[in-house]
């Protein structure tokens, strides 16, 4: 701002009219006319100079792409947590906060999985099985196999032994297909 009035004031002394360009710009830069200044709001079409206008009726409809906002972004309100879209498969009890889970893999690849927060990414070999003990919940563990395919994932809860197994089998149903097991606090288990 301090700039712009030495030049103002540099032009009124010299009485001369090369500043003016400089000023012109300057201004247009710090003062844009209101109508650029306003930022479109994204669930209003941005305006589209004359120049845009001819070369969007060059593009065939076939290669654009149009996408709408999503209601959640455009209320201000965030997506539903994955615990709200689906109700659990099924309801354990942990024993003091705490589940014991088996994981069974009956498939010929090795799987891998991680008890995220607990315990690093581990193995596990095909036609072999191995027993969490007291994972404090709420509990995320993720898996895959190795060779990348689905996994067909069957819970069990063993009540004697207070053990949910996960029985691991291949599937080729992409439908099917889960790779991560959530038991909440309140005993709630989901798969996804």
């Amino acid at each position: 701002m301090q700039f712009i009035n030495q030049l103002f004031n540099i032009n009124t002394r010299l009485r001369i009219a090369i500043c003016r360009p400089i000023l012109i710009l300057l201004s247009s830069i710090f003062w844009p006319p209101l109508s650029q200044a306003q930022l479109p709001h994204f669930d209003s079409p941005i305006p589209k100079s004359s120049s845009q206008e001819k070369q969007s009726s060059t593009i065939s409809p076939s290669n654009t792409l149009k996408t709408q906002p999503s209601e959640s972004i455009i209320n201000g309100s965030t997506p539903p947590l994955p615990v709200e879209r689906q109700s659990p498969l099924r309801i354990i009890k942990p024993v003091n906060g705490f589940v014991n889970i088996k994981l069974t893999n009956e498939t010929a690849a090795e799987i891998y999985y991680e008890v995220i927060g607990d315990t690093t990414q581990r193995q596990l070999s095909g036609k072999s099985e191995v027993i969490l003990r007291t994972l404090k919940v709420p509990v995320n563990i993720t898996f895959y196999r190795e060779t990348g395919d689905f996994l067909f994932i069957q819970t069990m809860f063993i009540a004697q032994e207070d053990i949910l197994e996960l029985i691991m089998t291949e599937t080729n149903d992409f439908n099917l297909n889960k790779s991560s097991l959530l038991i909440e606090e309140t005993g709630s288990l989901f798969l996804n």
